[in-house]
């Protein structure tokens, strides 16, 4: 009898056939790739560059080839003839320059580029500070270069990176301000660069706008050598006469092209402030206000146009809220005309957790003259400003229109108190600043009260409140004949001391309960 065979592994026999095929069809295609990348692509390369070596030049950038040693023979003018068909000598001695890359500097905020240019000028790295201003256009990043340097050999040093200030935007651009020194000057100077966000590059500089001071460093500029090469590459266009063609009469005075100026080669990047923008002006207005230098702040004003009691007002408000420029966008140009611009100063307020803005109207008779101040528009700020305040119980607008007619200071009071709140004290300090400047300035101080009580213990009470207000202007240093005070009670309501039903109206008596400062200047 037989021994039985041993059993195999069920699958083993199919699996075994259904691997061989498959192996087979790997090995081929790996061996057909191999004998491609050998052979077959070296002999494509190889009947390409022989394609290549075999067709003529056909563009002006590429020169002519000559046998290793051999001189083309020489033309009467002393010129070496054109080859027929090709372009002229010059032109085609000519290699084409790649376009310079932009700078990549990746500046993620508007601020980050001007600290960076100041760093650099501070350093006297004048390439770098180059092409930094000329990023927009890298053509420029040399004649960049030798203006910054310029500046410093005229004396105008930079201030530190953290004096740079953002002013704004106008025309989508935003203006960053470095301040400049230079010995022997009444203050600094401003060099502004006008910014744009590059999807490629973050911000980049557009403008540069010198100040007016520093006009000589623009003009003591060189041009660059493509410049000065102008006239040849000009000259070169002339067409190659044919083989054995007569030479043409050449013309008794050929042109001689004007090489370009430093101004015409920078006038795209670079420029001067002859008179201070729209821009400019209003940061300086808003700063000076932010600073409560009133008497500096009135000079950008006309006054014919904007009630004093308006800039105090505000200087009043920013002193109580500790208001700022905001660090984004401070100023924005809504409107840039010639001879009106309006802008609009973003301000915020971390005491009181809220922004707010202001608008300016800038007026000028030309061009060339000087901008003014003719319109302050506060109810945005005011209005921010006073619903904060009444939160402490008592109204708080510093701007009110008096029922006789114009504008005038407003200083409130509690109910049937006549103590200056801690508030009413701070706007005292910033009259009594403006009236110690001119000893001829006068003020008038009237009180007032709401419609409880009786005529004669108001008067007295409205007397009493003015009476206040006039001893805190003389404990700060105000001479005494320089405020007249009157109590005229409830006869000048600001507010409705009732409702419509008769009943009574907390919120208009309170309003009631001031004193009104009306400023003579």
């Amino acid at each position: 009898m037989r021994p039985p065979s041993p059993q195999r592994p069920r699958g083993f026999h199919v699996a075994g056939n259904s691997l061989v095929p498959i192996l087979i069809i790997v090995a081929a295609l790996a061996i057909s790739t191999a004998i491609f990348f050998l052979f077959t692509k070296k002999k494509i390369e190889a009947g390409k560059a022989a394609e290549v070596a075999a067709t003529p030049a056909k563009t002006s950038e590429e020169p002519s080839k000559a046998a290793p040693g051999a001189e083309a023979p020489m033309s009467a003018a002393g010129e070496k003839p054109a080859v027929p068909g090709s372009k002229p000598a010059a032109t085609a001695a000519t290699p084409m320059s790649a376009a310079p890359e932009p700078a990549s500097f990746g500046f993620a905020r508007p601020l980050d580029l001007g600290k960076q240019m100041a760093r650099s000028l501070a350093a006297g790295d004048f390439a770098t500070a180059g092409k930094l201003a000329a990023a927009a256009d890298p053509e420029q990043a040399a004649m960049a270069a030798q203006l910054m340097q310029k500046l410093a050999e005229m004396g105008f040093k930079p201030g530190s990176e953290d004096q740079v200030e953002l002013l704004g935007l106008v025309e989508n651009r935003t203006r960053i301000a470095l301040p400049l020194m230079k010995p022997g000057s009444p203050g600094p100077v401003r060099l502004q660069l006008d910014i744009e966000r590059d999807e490629r590059m973050g911000w980049k500089v557009a403008k540069v706008t010198l100040p007016k001071e520093a006009s000589a460093a623009l003009a003591a500029l060189t041009p660059p050598p493509s410049a000065a090469a102008a006239p040849a590459a000009v000259a070169a266009t002339t067409p190659a006469m044919a083989p054995g063609a007569a030479p043409a009469t050449a013309p008794a005075t050929p042109p001689v092209p004007t090489p370009p100026t430093p101004a015409m080669a920078t006038k795209s990047l670079f420029a001067i402030e002859e008179t201070q923008d729209a821009l400019g002006f209003a940061s300086d207005f808003v700063r000076l206000l932010l600073e409560h230098d009133f008497t500096s702040a009135k000079k950008y004003v006309d006054e014919k146009k904007v009630p004093v009691e308006r800039l105090v007002g505000l200087c009043i408000v920013f002193e109580e809220g500790q208001y700022r420029l905001k660090p984004s966008k401070p100023l924005i140009v809504t409107v840039a005309n010639p001879e009106v611009s309006w802008v609009i100063a973003q301000v915020e307020s971390e005491s009181l957790q809220q922004s707010t803005e202001f608008g300016l109207e800038l007026k000028r008779e030309s061009a060339s003259s000087s901008w003014k101040v003719a319109g302050v528009n506060l109810s945005q700020i005011l209005g921010s400003f006073a619903q904060s305040a009444n939160k402490l119980g008592i109204p708080y607008t510093p701007i009110v229109q008096n029922p006789k007619g114009g504008e005038s200071l407003a200083l409130y009071f509690e109910y049937d108190r006549a103590e200056l709140h801690p508030r009413a004290q701070k706007q005292l300090e910033v009259v009594a600043g403006m009236l110690k400047s001119d000893p001829a300035k006068k003020l008038r101080i009237t009180g007032h009260t709401d419609a409880r009580g009786d005529d004669a213990y108001n008067v007295h009470l409205s007397q009493t409140r003015a009476e206040s207000v006039k001893q805190q202007l003389v404990a700060l240093g105000v001479p005494s004949d320089q405020v007249e005070t009157t109590g005229l009670g409830k006869a000048q309501p600001l507010g409705p001391n009732q409702k419509a039903d008769g009943s009574d109206d907390p919120a208009g008596r309170s309003r009631n309960r001031r004193a009104e400062i009306f400023l003579d200047f």
